[in-house]
């Protein structure tokens, strides 16, 4: 089944945008789907993060001694500041093709780009999220940090709320948040935001990344990444509506 695709965003960098997606391609590949993941801008790190999740094709001969070779659905990175919206759009469709769900993972901040302040003009940031997400027509899913904090939360969501002029944002996760916390900022999304709340991931020593000046670690640095992204996935599948996820992936155009 075509199911669509879905963006994975985020306020801020160390938001937990590059774990979460790498946690939910492997969910959903669990659950038996193909997947075909992008990364927004020229980042290659994280689409490192992104493949280390696919599955090998052994029948494949690699380019490079240590790079494995992917049978179907290698990340690819979507740039709307290198490559115009019909070039952007051409990919996409290509990549996508015979995939059964695609999952995109912003950059930075959902608005952040190249381009000068204001509502109007929001939608036309070069290079950010935000407008990748509005040339594809794909449902934003913010991926929000809530250590430290609870319902000043919501008053952040709704500033991306007001300046989302396409209505994208879909709905939200917290990270590293408890399950007491979540309970109490569900019901506020619920009741004034008028968006989904699609869970949360707690806090977990066994499944953090480190970082460094560039980002996070490359995945051939950390000691059994496969095995914290498969723990990271099965946490998903306990704390985070994936269904849900399903659901608004279909409103993508």
């Amino acid at each position: 089944m075509r199911y669509g695709a879905f963006c994975i965003a985020a306020p801020k960098s160390g938001s937990g945008k590059t774990m979460t997606a790498c946690g939910l391609i492997k969910a959903l590949q669990d659950r038996g789907l193909s997947v075909q993941p992008f990364k927004t801008g020229p980042d290659y790190i994280d689409p490192l993060f992104h493949d280390k999740v696919l599955p090998a094709d052994p029948d494949a001969e690699s380019e490079e001694e240590g790079f494995p070779q992917y049978s179907l659905h290698k990340c690819e990175n979507l740039d709307t500041f290198f490559m115009d919206d019909n070039a952007v759009k051409e990919l996409y469709d290509r990549c996508s093709d015979g995939a059964d769900i695609s999952v995109i993972e912003g950059v930075m901040g959902l608005y952040d780009g190249l381009s000068s302040p204001g509502r109007t003009e929001i939608d036309k940031i070069k290079g950010s999220t935000y407008e990748l997400a509005a040339a594809l027509d794909v449902p934003v899913i913010l991926v929000v940090d809530a250590k430290g904090a609870s319902m000043s939360l919501i008053a952040g969501i709704r500033g991306f709320m007001y300046y989302d002029r396409a209505e994208l944002i879909k709905g939200v996760i917290f990270n590293r948040c408890s399950g007491r916390s979540y309970e109490l900022l569900k019901r506020a999304v619920d009741e004034e935001l008028g968006i989904r709340p699609l869970g949360f991931i707690p806090v977990c020593k066994d499944i953090q990344i480190e970082s460094r000046y560039l980002g996070l670690m490359l995945p051939e640095e950390i000691v059994d990444i496969k095995s914290k992204i498969a723990l990271l996935a099965r946490q998903i599948e306990e704390s985070v509506e994936v269904d849900g996820i399903l659901e608004i992936s279909r409103s993508a155009g």
